[in-house]
């Protein structure tokens, strides 16, 4: 159990330096050098976890998907319909990745990483809600995009409001519209 815990952390360290530097760079700019030296530990314990950067970086998208994909299946399994929705644990989860999702979402964030997310959430949403008309699909990728945006903006002004506060936001807007706020 305890080399586990060691993996874990070290995995997390790892984790933290890749998104460090991804603050200053694209990922195609970044060596296993300066992601161990950021790290301090060395390659051959970088090597054990990963084959290269882009193998990180897939596995640590990968295991967000994966844990996105548990916090979506809960309003799933609970036969949650879109008025009744509570969007609160889905903030919770984005603020606990804040980092990841600063970055994945700014100008060195990978292109491919929101494409991937942007059609997850609509693949989700049509899932649950059915697709019965060209308006429904414009609707649903107005609510996915704004939503984006909402998290994007909150995360980058360093997420002052509750993951409950916007979680009440993101519901107002995509149920009522921008009325009650103008």
């Amino acid at each position: 159990m305890a080399q586990d815990r060691r993996i874990r952390k070290t995995r997390k360290i790892l984790k933290q330096s890749l998104i460090s530097l991804m603050k200053e760079k694209s990922i195609k700019h970044i060596t296993v050098k300066e992601i161990c030296e950021k790290a301090d530990i060395n390659r051959g314990t970088f090597y054990l976890h990963y084959k290269d950067v882009y193998d990180m970086f897939e596995q640590i998208e990968n295991e967000f998907f994966n844990e996105l994909k548990a916090v979506l299946d809960e309003y799933h399994k609970q036969g949650i319909q879109l008025k009744d929705t509570n969007l609160e644990p889905l903030f919770c989860f984005l603020l606990n990745n804040k980092d990841f999702c600063i970055v994945m979402l700014s100008a060195y964030g990978d292109i491919s990483f929101t494409k991937r997310l942007l059609h997850y959430l609509y693949e989700r949403i049509v899932a649950t809600y059915g697709k019965d008309s060209a308006r429904m699909e414009h609707y649903y990728f107005f609510v996915i995009y704004g939503c984006v945006g909402l998290i994007a903006n909150w995360l980058n002004t360093d997420a002052k409001e509750s993951p409950s506060e916007m979680a009440q936001l993101a519901e107002d807007v995509i149920l009522n519209g921008i009325r009650k706020y103008l």
